[in-house]
């Protein structure tokens, strides 16, 4: 089995591009009798000749068409590899791989990335919008560099940094019977209709953290799959709903409904940046954004 090796490649390319033995000898900082016996040891090991010689011209033969074809690919290739690596070593990247674990960020998330590449247009951005079911499993595959959580996992290898708090709060028709309350404590659910997102329980921020997995703190609860369908609902008082504050404010234009926040902390969720290496100065500018966002 034949083995040529990129070294074998860029001796072939550069003879090629400079026309001669002895201007490539100069180009690769070997003696010429050095790169002739190189070049001499190719052909031994493939049992081919790669250039005829006339008029002290070299011409390439038809293995040295396939050879010098190939090693424009991979020197390409690899050319582009090294400064790849080499901008990561600087701390500098020119693509952000990211997800969320929650459908509702990218409410916010595509205004961000937006207001972000104003100032970086050459930093390609890209949400994966499938990794959203296993943001972690995607990270730890390799498959994304950042996941916005709002929980830690016990991985030793994810690092979690703080990202931003936002507040969830109860969203009501004003002709539900809690509306002139100014703040909310769970047992005043009791008699209502809770809608929540249509994912699977364990995922379900509200019935997990705010509810604590205590359906008997509401009347009953109704899975459905829109912001929209759910904020239509809550509007004709067939029920209520607890979302973000920043995912239902675009939707209070709606003069029939109103947000009242929970007593205490009970409404609070910390979000974290998950990642596995070192976060990047680009992806930290990145990270800035989202808390700037946020602020405003």
């Amino acid at each position: 089995m034949m083995d040529v090796s990129l070294r074998n490649l860029k001796l072939v390319n550069v003879i090629v591009k400079e026309g001669s033995v002895t201007k490539a000898s100069e180009k690769l900082f070997l003696s010429q009798p050095a790169l002739s016996h190189q070049l001499k040891k190719l052909e031994e090991e493939i049992g081919l000749k790669v250039f005829n010689r006339l008029n002290k011209k070299l011409i390439l033969t038809e293995t040295g068409q396939v050879l010098y074809r190939t090693s424009e690919k991979l020197l390409t290739s690899f050319n582009l590899l090294n400064a790849e690596l080499d901008e990561l070593k600087k701390g500098k990247k020119k693509k952000i791989r990211l997800t969320t674990e929650c459908y509702t960020c990218y409410h916010w998330l595509p205004k961000v990335v937006q207001e972000f590449r104003k100032n970086n247009p050459e930093i390609n951005v890209q949400i994966n919008i499938e990794a959203t079911k296993e943001p972690l499993q995607y990270l730890t595959e390799g498959k994304i560099d950042m996941a916005i959580v709002s929980s830690k996992s016990n991985n030793p290898s994810i690092k979690f940094e703080p990202l931003i708090t936002d507040e969830m709060v109860v969203i009501l028709s004003k002709e539900n019977d809690l509306i002139d309350f100014e703040r909310l404590e769970l047992s005043d659910l009791k008699k209502q209709n809770l809608f929540l997102y249509d994912i699977p329980e364990e995922k379900n921020y509200v019935l997990t953290n705010i509810l604590q997995n205590d359906i008997s703190l509401v009347n009953s609860i109704q899975k459905v799959q829109l912001t929209e369908a759910i904020l239509q609902l809550v509007s004709a008082n067939l029920g209520i709903s607890v979302m973000a504050k920043w995912a239902v404010t675009p939707f209070l234009k709606n003069n029939d409904l109103k947000i009242i926040p929970f007593r205490a902390n009970q409404g609070q969720r910390d979000w974290f940046i998950a990642s596995l290496d070192k976060i990047t100065k680009i992806e930290n500018s990145f990270i800035d954004q989202i808390k700037k966002d946020f602020k405003q």
